[in-house]
């Protein structure tokens, strides 16, 4: 039995003799780019987020007295749940 490299863009049922195969190859087309200009305006919205990264990035991520108050009401148990206000809250926040 003879066994043949064969090439990636033919499937192997197609056989493996070169022969065969040759009139199933097609070159590659040359992929086309679209020529990138720079964004020449910044939104007023990327503007007011750069202007804020800093003082974004100094904040931590989560309020360290909050979770202690919530921990210390869960342990003595009067930690409460609206969820009515709690579904507000959120209908209000996302929608």
């Amino acid at each position: 039995m003879e066994i043949n490299k064969i090439n990636s863009t033919i499937n192997a049922e197609m056989g493996t003799s070169k022969s065969k195969t040759q009139g199933f190859i097609q070159p590659l087309e040359t992929p086309v780019f679209a020529e990138i200009k720079p964004q020449q305006e910044v939104s007023a919205d990327c503007r007011l987020i750069e202007h804020s990264q800093q003082s974004l990035e100094q904040l931590p991520d989560f309020d360290l007295a909050k979770v202690a108050e919530v921990r210390q009401s869960l342990i003595d148990g009067s930690f409460e749940l609206d969820i009515d206000k709690l579904a507000d809250a959120m209908v209000l926040q996302h929608g």
